[in-house]
């Protein structure tokens, strides 16, 4: 009983999340968002920024934009969504769950975010 609550109020916050970003604009009211530290230090963007104006735009259908402002938040949306999908039922999907989350992915991931942060400063 606790871990289907658990899961509940993970939806809830994921709900509160996309209602102030819905309703605040990151390009306008930046004293409400957090800026990326790495950024700031040394001028170049990390793998994330961006990923709080993509989902501004996301939200507001404006996938184009989005996809401008960080195509890896776009891109990882599917496989968050999968991976959060399959927590219900972790039996059923045992298999499709070991390999997303199993070592080799997640060391492909790795290695894609950080090509994506090379690239997106070149």
């Amino acid at each position: 009983m606790y871990k289907g609550k658990k899961k509940w109020i993970f939806v809830v916050v994921i709900l509160v999340i996309a209602g102030y970003y819905y309703f605040l604009n990151p390009y306008e009211q930046k004293d409400f968002f957090i800026s990326c530290p790495f950024y700031k230090i040394t001028g170049y963007q990390c793998p994330g920024c961006g990923s709080q104006r993509a989902f501004h735009e996301l939200l507001h259908f404006h996938f184009l934009e989005a996809l401008k402002q960080n195509a890896l938040f776009l891109l990882a949306i599917p496989y968050f969504l999968i991976v959060f999908y399959t927590s219900f039922n972790k039996e059923k999907y045992q298999k499709l769950r070991q390999f997303l989350l199993g070592d080799k992915t997640l060391l492909i991931l790795l290695i894609f975010i950080i090509l994506f942060g090379i690239i997106r400063n070149l």
